[in-house]
This record gives structure tokens, C-alpha cells and sequence, in this order.
């Protein structure tokens, strides 16, 4: 589906802010199987994915009186389901990684809810992202967001799968340490959604 444009989204802002039924229905038509799927794609569970559309769309229309066209709104409704993504996985996967982590080093006190959130987080991996050097990020990124083959990449680019693989290998420990430097949250929030 195509992206509004900005006037027709300030319009359609407005409308909603009014409470308008039929622009919060329009909002779900528009929106609603892309949120399920990016929730999917994290959660791998159908039932956790519709809770984040539900949880989304409930967020909007309880809220709607403060929503402004200032910033992307398909940026805003994706921003809360990664929050609502992160929130699920913090409830189920990462208590027993959590636990674990903190088994292994108790002098550290870890608080996941205490570090950076996942809006930073995110905003730091794009930035170790784009310091990688050009065809390593141009391999990383066809990888990751892609989602090409080893073999793929290394024709579209006129490589070996040998370079391709060592190319995201040292990538992928380049991005690992750099997140490592934000604490547990930052390598625990790129072992999750990035490798």
C-alpha cells in the first residue's frame, strides 16, 4: 500500500484526533497486516503478534488527542511495535537469558528496564551499521534486510561465497562489540533482533 503523503496525513491526523470511527478503521486497513507481520517476524507466534497489533492500535486511538504530523506516523504506529516486540521477548525469552547472564556475573546489578531503551538502542545499531566499511556494509545489509543467500550476494556483487562469509563474520563481530560497549542491553538487544 502506498505511503500517504504528508498533507493527506496531517488531514488524516486531524480527522482521527477528532475521534472520527471510520479514519481509526481506515487506520487498521492500512496498517494492521503489516504490524501483524512485522510482529511474526520477530515473535514467531501468531497469537503475541495479533497482541501487538491490538496493542498498537488500542495505543493510537487512547492517545489520539496528542497525535501530531510533526513526525512519520507510519514511523510512530512501527516505533510502538517494536517497543511492544521488545516488551514480549523481555517477558518471555530474556527472563531466562537474563537470569542466566546474571548467574554468571552476579557482581554486575542488570536491569534491563534501567538501560538504554529500545528507540536508542536501535538508533545506535544503525549508526555501527553505517560505519562499517562500504562493501562490508553493503554485504551486511543485503543479508539482514534483504535477506539474500551467501551465494546471491557474492553474485550480485562478482565475489566469492568465501569473501561474502568473511565479510559477515568480521561484520558481525565488528557490530557485536561496538553494541557491547552499551552494556548487556545493547548486545542483548543485537543478539535478538539482528543475528
Amino acid at each position: 500500500m502506498n505511503k500517504i503523503d504528508h498533507l493527506s496525513e496531517v488531514k488524516f491526523i486531524q480527522t482521527l484526533r477528532a475521534g472520527d470511527v471510520k479514519a481509526f478503521s481506515e487506520l487498521f486497513d492500512r496498517y494492521g497486516k503489516r504490524l501483524y507481520f512485522f510482529a511474526k517476524g520477530y515473535l514467531k507466534s501468531e497469537e503475541d503478534a495479533e497482541e501487538i497489533v491490538q496493542e498498537v492500535f488500542m495505543k493510537i486511538w487512547n492517545n489520539r488527542e496528542e497525535l501530531t504530523a510533526e513526525r512519520s506516523f507510519e514511523a510512530y504506529l512501527f516505533t510502538i511495535a517494536k517497543n511492544g516486540i521488545l516488551n514480549t521477548i523481555r517477558k518471555s525469552k530474556s527472563e531466562q537469558a537474563y537470569l542466566s547472564y546474571a548467574k554468571i556475573h552476579p557482581e554486575k546489578n542488570i536491569l534491563l528496564d534501567d538501560e538504554l531503551d529500545f528507540t536508542e538502542l536501535d538508533a545506535a545499531y544503525q549508526k555501527i551499521v553505517m560505519n562499517l566499511s562500504p562493501r562490508r556494509k553493503e554485504i551486511y545489509l543485503l543479508s539482514r534486510e534483504q535477506h539474500l543467500s551467501n551465494a546471491d550476494i557474492a553474485e550480485k556483487m562478482n565475489i566469492s561465497v568465501k569473501t561474502v562469509e568473511n565479510q559477515m563474520t568480521s561484520a558481525i563481530a565488528e557490530i557485536r562489540n561496538n553494541m557491547r560497549n552499551l552494556g548487556f542491553s545493547g548486545i542483548f538487544f543485537f543478539e535478538l533482533f539482528f543475528n
